[in-house]
């Protein structure tokens, strides 16, 4: 039941339609709609006082309480959590069903696990996930919607959802397709205007030069964005394009005040947008998602929480590290693939590291740690590949490394030496295998990651190697480098040449 309106409001009311009946301008009071924002998030809890779950539902509860605030997600959550190498995200889905939601679109990530476990977290999900431009079967994935159109105060906000169509080389969604992101933005912001929208908001988990063309071309008016991990507050005069950093370390808040008026019969739509980037350390953690946190956090901890050996040397997985170089920690990883399967050389992708840490030397190592490092659940493939597809594959691991591509190869058994003047595809000017120098002509045993076996982040050459240990028979990554490390007791991993940058 609305409450009733003082008489100074029905006058100013009355007065208003009689210049409607004129000829002139009906405007209502500017409306306040509040978009909170998160994306990229899959750490339950805060690390140095900072991020979490918890102290993202603080911002948002308090934004409900200013009235018509919508929470939405971004993308990229089910994956890759530590937690959810055991039960494939269903804790993030339970933790969001927990904040509530108001839409979410997919990011890449929710398809690490594969599509039968998307498919299932989609199905516990209480909330709007918005799949516009995903096709599963004959249709939109199960459990998902093309749109949302919410009315505010007669004020139509509509939103959609886009997910990068570069998912299958990121992800493993399996037959599950993605149609364009720049013709579906188009498509749907022209339907929902005719189906009478004010504001048209697209959840964008796209890469930025895709938000650009999107905002410059798409006819919408908001894109909430995910997918780069920027912090971002962007306004061109027409369009607004917003990024909240990762993991709820910045909680970024869009406030748009609409006005919404009516002159001779015609509607018209203005809007003005004011920024505010919450930075959560300055944020009390809510005590309710908390708790919850903690109940998850401490059924790992008696078996994660185990010690397995001693590194005596520093480790770095910081993603710069990882995706832009030779990493000691990739080394280590890539030594234990090879160990295991009686491999002749080893390649994983930097990507695939994302604990985003340093350990000390003399530190010693847990499963977490490992597990932290190697959330995703993938298994290694060792499989015959000849010496010409395997340097078609290195070419394809360096062909990122100013842009910090998760496809960088760590590797073991290898020594690369790369000149990243030359154009992409004729970058590396060396292999030595086991230090003979590669033969084009010869076939290899190579170990790698089932993601990359199955083409993934570009190793296309990858799929024409004969499977030796397929992933049916395949073991995990994380076991292996845990035996690995335990097996010795003390491992020194360290940056030695393996992959020279020119």
């Amino acid at each position: 039941m609305r409450p009733s309106r003082p008489l100074s409001a029905i006058r100013a009311g009355l007065f208003g339609l009689s210049l409607l009946m004129s000829g002139s301008v009906l405007a209502q009071e500017a409306v306040t709609l509040r978009f909170v924002q998160t994306n990229d998030i899959d750490r339950m809890g805060a690390e140095k006082g900072r991020g979490g779950f918890a102290r993202l539902a603080t911002v948002v509860k308090e934004e409900r309480a200013k009235g018509n605030a919508f929470f939405v997600h971004a993308g990229d959550t089910i994956s890759p959590s530590l937690l959810s190498g055991f039960d494939k995200g269903a804790h993030i889905i339970d933790i969001l069903n927990k904040i509530g939601v108001d839409a979410m679109a997919p990011g890449n990530h929710e398809f690490d696990l594969g599509p039968e476990a998307f498919r299932a977290r989609m199905a516990e999900a209480k909330f709007d996930v918005l799949a516009t431009n995903i096709i599963d079967g004959n249709g939109l994935p199960a459990n998902t919607k093309p749109d949302k159109v919410v009315d505010v105060q007669g004020i139509k906000v509509a939103f959609f959802g886009l997910t990068t169509e570069d998912t299958p080389i990121a992800s493993s969604p399996g037959d599950i397709k993605f149609s364009s992101t720049i013709n579906t933005a188009r498509a749907k912001a022209k339907e929902l205007r005719e189906k009478g929208a004010d504001i048209v908001v697209a959840i964008a988990h796209t890469p930025l030069e895709v938000d650009m063309i999107i905002a410059r071309s798409a006819g919408v008016d908001v894109i909430i964005g995910g997918h780069d991990e920027h912090l971002l507050a962007f306004y061109d005069g027409k369009v607004v394009l917003t990024e909240s950093e990762s993991q709820g370390n910045y909680v970024v808040i869009t406030d748009l005040s609409v006005m919404k008026a009516q002159k001779d019969g015609k509607t018209t739509v203005t809007w003005t947008p004011g920024f505010r980037i919450i930075d959560s350390a300055n944020v009390k953690p809510d005590p309710e998602i908390e708790a919850v946190v903690k109940g998850y956090e401490d059924k790992l901890s008696k078996e994660l929480d185990i010690e397995i050996g001693l590194t005596e040397t520093p480790l770095d997985s910081r993603r710069a590290t990882v995706r832009g170089g030779e990493a000691a920690i990739g080394n280590l990883v890539a030594d234990a693939l090879k160990a295991a399967v009686g491999a002749d050389v080893a390649v994983t992708n930097g990507g695939g590291l994302r604990a985003d840490k340093q350990y000390e030397a003399g530190q010693k190592l847990t499963r977490r740690d490992i597990l932290s490092e190697l959330p995703f659940g993938n298994t290694t493939v060792l499989m015959e590949l000849s010496g010409e597809k395997l340097k078609a594959a290195l070419e394809n691991g360096v062909s990122q490394v100013r842009e910090l591509g998760g496809r960088f190869p760590q590797v073991s058994g290898l020594m690369i030496e790369v000149d990243l003047k030359e154009p992409v595809g004729s970058r590396i000017k060396s292999v030595k295998v086991n230090g003979e120098p590669l033969d084009p002509a010869r076939t290899y045993k190579l170990a790698t990651n089932d993601f990359m076996a199955r083409g993934g982040d570009g190793y296309r050459a990858f799929i024409d190697g004969k499977p030796l240990v397929d992933v049916a028979a395949s073991q995990l990554m994380a076991t292996q480098v845990i035996n690995y490390v335990a097996k010795a007791g003390k491992v020194a991993p360290k940056v030695e040449g393996r992959v020279v940058l020119r």
